[in-house]
């Protein structure tokens, strides 16, 4: 069961970065014709897209990880008290 969640919660995520991916290139078309018209190649204009969809991946596990170690390390006020 929880391999389901688990593959649920990671199509999600892939939906979520593409969509937001997918936007941001077609706000940054005039931008990219720009590139391509003064030399840049189609490579040069992927690896673009993907550092920009890397970085935004990057981001979220850094923030994703250490707010499950900070959630982790705070006990419940009421373990305390017992």
């Amino acid at each position: 069961m929880l391999g389901v969640f688990a593959g649920v919660g990671l199509v999600l995520v892939a939906l979520g970065v593409f969509s937001v991916v997918a936007y941001t290139v077609s706000r940054r078309t005039h931008e990219i014709g720009i590139r391509m018209a003064l030399g840049a190649g189609r490579g040069d204009v992927l690896a673009m897209v993907l550092r920009m969809g890397f970085r935004l991946v990057g981001v979220g596990i850094v923030t994703g990880v250490a707010a499950s170690l900070a959630a982790t390390r705070v006990q419940p006020i009421v373990a305390l008290r017992t």
